[in-house]
């Protein structure tokens, strides 16, 4: 590492930080000997290296004496300024094997709609928590958003819900979300525990707009079964959905994670559909076209941990 020092007059002197290092300990100890002493070297050795230094200063830094050395004017007005530029680098130094060792800079996460906020909020307390260098830029939408922004490298990790063998490399299964039928409270088909697919068949339906993975998958499964989906409304926003069917009258499928809150409040009611059932994988996902640093590994680590509690807490881990 060289410092520059630069003085009015006088042309632009470079040298390396453990020649200044050297500087400032000659002329705190005032003695070449006593510098070799601490170095375990020679005093001539010392003497050498002093005398380069003054050669590309063009100048005298210490006068000898015999008693030792001593600083001439200008290694006087040299000195305070080198010390602080030797500490300048010291703490550079550290900050840089910091930087190494701890997690930093901005991590963007993708996140589909249906979890739940406060497991988002659990997750964003434990990384200011442990690494409050990090800092998190958060994006909800449908599947098909998220999986775009990950292709496209808008974000760094994806939350995102897959079918059977829509698996990426770099993607892991945090649970398996069951699909429910869900209605307005008191509703009489999702009254019991279970209702069979074949129950779909004529009910006023709120679904996803294609192209959805999920519309797709729907749409198959009612074609084998012989099953007519009546789509009275078709909106891809997961708030929405929730809002019709409480007001009465519309039925939405949508994932058992997704309506948790709202049927322990008792604002919707829902039955889980079987025969067939409707089971898809929410996934964490990191991007394939952007790094993937330390910082990141931290968050996914720590999101992964925290939203494999929605699956434990609905039993379907």
């Amino acid at each position: 590492m060289l410092l520059a020092l630069y003085q009015p007059g006088a042309r632009m002197v470079a040298l390396t930080l453990d020649q200044w290092r050297l500087f400032v300990q000659i002329a705190d100890q005032g003695s070449l000997s006593k510098v070799a002493a601490l170095r375990d070297g020679a005093q001539s050795a010392i003497s050498r290296q002093l005398s380069a230094m003054e050669k590309q200063c063009g100048g005298r830094l210490f006068h000898r004496t015999g008693r030792g050395v001593e600083l001439t004017e200008s290694g006087r007005q040299l000195y305070p300024r080198v010390v602080a530029w030797i500490e300048e680098a010291d703490a550079l130094s550290r900050d840089a094997v910091r930087a190494v060792d701890q997690p930093a800079g901005l991590v963007r996460v993708g996140v589909l709609s249906s979890i739940d906020h406060e497991h988002l909020s659990r997750a964003y307390d434990r990384v200011r928590q442990l690494h409050p260098q990090i800092r998190l830029r958060i994006r909800d939408g449908v599947g098909a958003a998220v999986s775009e922004w990950l292709e496209n490298g808008d974000v760094d990790i994806g939350i995102l819900m897959r079918g059977g063998g829509d698996h990426r490399r770099r993607e892991s299964t945090l649970f398996a979300a069951r699909h429910l039928l869900v209605a307005a409270p008191g509703d009489a088909l999702t009254r019991n525990a279970t209702v069979p697919f074949a129950a779909l068949q004529g009910l006023p339906l709120i679904l996803a707009g294609a192209p959805s993975a999920f519309r797709r998958q729907m749409d198959q499964l009612s074609r084998r079964l012989g099953v007519t989906l009546n789509v009275a409304l078709e909106c891809d926003s997961l708030q929405f959905q929730k809002h019709m069917v409480m007001r009465g009258g519309l039925y939405a499928v949508l994932a058992e994670h997704a309506v948790a809150r709202d049927r322990a409040a008792g604002v919707l009611q829902a039955a889980v559909i079987v025969k067939p059932s409707l089971t898809r994988s929410i996934t964490l996902a990191t991007s394939e076209v952007r790094p993937m640093t330390l910082a990141c590994r931290e968050v996914a680590h720590i999101l992964r941990n925290t939203l494999e509690e929605i699956g434990q807490a609905i039993g379907t881990r």
